[in-house]
C-alpha cells in the first residue's frame, strides 16, 4: 500500500508541475498578444495626432494661411498672428518629440525617425522654423534639441538616406 501512495504521490507532482509550465506558456502567449495590441494602439494614437494636426492645419484657410506666412517671413505678421503660429509649430513638435522618443524606445518603427527627420529638414532653412526654434527649442528635450541640431546643420543637398542614417547612431 505504502509503495502505491509514493507512486501516485509522484504522478501527481508530475502532473502539477506540468499544469504550472502550460500555464506560463499560455501566459506568456497572452503577454505576447497585449504587448502587440499596446504597440499597434500606441502607433495608432501616434499616427492620428499627427494626422490631426495636417488636417486641420489643411482644413483651415485662415490658419494655414498664417502658418505659411509665419514660415516664409514671420515678421510680416502681428505678435497674435505670430503667437498662433508658434503654438502650432511648437504642437506638431511636440507629437514628432513623442514618436523620436517611441522609437528610441523600440515601441515605434525605426523608420518613423526618417519621416521625421524628412519634416525637419524640408522646414529648416526657413526663416519661420530658425525663428521658431531659436526661441523654443529650450522646451524639448535634450536628445531631441541633438537630433534636430543635427538635422539643422546639415548640408540643404545632404542625401536624406545618409542623413538619416547618421541621426539613428
Amino acid at each position: 500500500m505504502k509503495f502505491n501512495l509514493k507512486l501516485w504521490s509522484k504522478v501527481a507532482e508530475i502532473i502539477g508541475s506540468l499544469g504550472i509550465i502550460i500555464s506560463l506558456i499560455f501566459v506568456a502567449i497572452q503577454y505576447k498578444k497585449n504587448s502587440l495590441a499596446l504597440e499597434t494602439s500606441t502607433v495608432n494614437n501616434v499616427n492620428t495626432n499627427i494626422a490631426n494636426w495636417y488636417s486641420f492645419m489643411g482644413d483651415d484657410l485662415l490658419v494655414s494661411t498664417v502658418f505659411s506666412k509665419f514660415f516664409n517671413e514671420p515678421n510680416i505678421l502681428t505678435p497674435e498672428e505670430r503667437f498662433q503660429a508658434i503654438m502650432k509649430l511648437h504642437s506638431l513638435c511636440l507629437h514628432l518629440q513623442n514618436a523620436y522618443y517611441l522609437e528610441k524606445k523600440g515601441v515605434l518603427d525605426p523608420s518613423i525617425r526618417k519621416s521625421i527627420t524628412y519634416v525637419f529638414f524640408s522646414g529648416k532653412e526657413k526663416p519661420g522654423f530658425k525663428y521658431f526654434w531659436k526661441i523654443r527649442k529650450d522646451v524639448f528635450t535634450e536628445e531631441f534639441q541633438r537630433f534636430v541640431e543635427n538635422v539643422i546643420q546639415s548640408e540643404p543637398d545632404s542625401n536624406m538616406e545618409k542623413l538619416y542614417e547618421n541621426n539613428i547612431n
